[in-house]
């Protein structure tokens, strides 16, 4: 067994020695970290299946600056959802390429991600099917494991350890859909871990549909019902994290913070975030809200209803925020779109997504860090 743990801390320590070593000056291609059996025995990080969680890294030239982004992919809460991903990319590490091409703010041409091409960046995939917040170290009835921040807690350790993060200036902590949930989850835990640090977030495509006491689902809208009481099924099923201070200030009630209520949770956050998310989310009104795809009175009442809640929401939670949030925020009938290519998006008031957040994060005033449309219906 002795032998065994030297060669495996060899191994280890070779692995990580090549994001200490410097930059890769071609396009990024990021190299994959899959935790030893050790390393998920201390840090009990694994994908659905149980399988070793990981990440995947490439070295910048400003190594004090770090960029993590959190993959999205959905959700799972059933047996059958659930045991049906574990068998591929979201679910098993043993799906995952050897290597991972970045790009938008992974990555590394300038003139794609001008303010952060040159910084460290770490992708978190996605295999707990948990938005990213999972604490479970044991397999639950549907032998499955939900581990997803407890993967993100081990990313943070094994940088202490093997990747000098204790050092960082500034960290970025992004995300996309599920992904962009788990970057609102975390961004208070990045700017604990670090407060020494500037922590910021920008979570992509992140915020879900703000209902309460009104109609939620296009059923309930045609219906002129309003959506049920939310529940702890999703909080209790992945033993969720939650925001420290939202808890604090719930502790009878931990699962109004968790992942399901972004829109109770961010009024707890302690660390701005840019939000970068469109009026008419096309997968939350379709597939989650249950919206036929078709042209017809209802439907175009529906998206217009979608769009002026997620403005009112945007008005209140963000742009009226004292913390100094950011928004980008375009009137285009997309889920994530263009969003995970900042630099490349549709321009409003004279600002990308990628403008507008570079400005906003390094506090500079070469554009407004409050872009939005407001439209009644989408345009694109």
């Amino acid at each position: 067994m002795a032998a065994w743990c030297s060669i495996e801390r060899f191994v280890v320590v070779a692995l990580m020695s090549v994001f200490l070593q410097g930059p890769h000056e071609a396009r990024a291609e990021f190299t994959r970290y899959i935790f030893s059996d050790t390393e998920v025995g201390r840090y009990q990080a694994r994908c659905l299946d149980g399988s070793p969680s990981g990440f995947f890294y490439e070295r910048g030239a400003l190594n004090t600056k770090w960029v993590f982004y959190l993959e999205g992919g959905g959700l799972c809460d059933s047996q059958e959802t659930c045991q049906s991903r574990s068998h591929g990319s979201l679910g098993s590490s043993t799906k995952w390429g050897e290597s991972f091409g970045g790009g938008g703010l992974l990555s590394n041409e300038q003139s794609e991600n001008n303010g952060f091409y040159n910084w460290n960046r770490i992708y978190v995939p996605y295999c707990g099917g948990d938005l990213h917040s999972g604490q479970r170290t044991q397999p639950n009835e549907w032998n499955v494991y939900f581990s997803g921040h407890l993967t993100i807690v081990a990313i943070v350790k094994q940088l202490r350890v093997y990747g000098g993060i204790d050092n960082a200036t500034d960290i970025l902590v992004s995300g996309e859909s599920a992904g962009g949930i788990g970057a609102f989850e975390h961004v208070d835990f990045f700017a604990s871990e670090f407060p020494k640090a500037h922590v910021r977030g920008t979570p992509q495509g992140g915020y879900y549909f703000p209902v309460v006491g009104a109609p939620q689902t296009y059923q309930e809208f045609v219906a002129k019902q309003p959506a049920p009481n939310r529940t702890s099924a999703l909080f209790d099923l992945y033993n969720a994290s939650v925001n420290a201070a939202c808890l604090a200030a719930n502790p009878s009630s931990a699962f109004q913070c968790g992942p399901a209520n972004l829109d109770y949770m961010i009024n707890y956050l302690q660390t701005p975030v840019f939000v970068a998310e469109n009026q008419f989310d096309k997968q939350q009104i379709f597939e989650r809200m249950g919206c036929p795809e078709k042209q017809t009175a209802e439907v175009e009442a529906y998206i217009k209803y979608y769009g002026e809640l997620m403005m009112a929401a945007m008005a209140k939670k963000v742009i009226g925020s004292s913390l100094g949030h950011g928004l980008y925020f375009p009137a285009c009938l997309q889920h994530t779109g263009d969003l995970d290519n900042p630099y490349k998006t549709l321009p409003i008031d004279g600002a990308t997504y990628g403008q507008a957040l570079e400005s906003w994060y390094f506090g500079t005033h070469s554009y407004s860090h409050v872009v939005y449309e407001n439209k009644t219906m989408p345009h694109c």
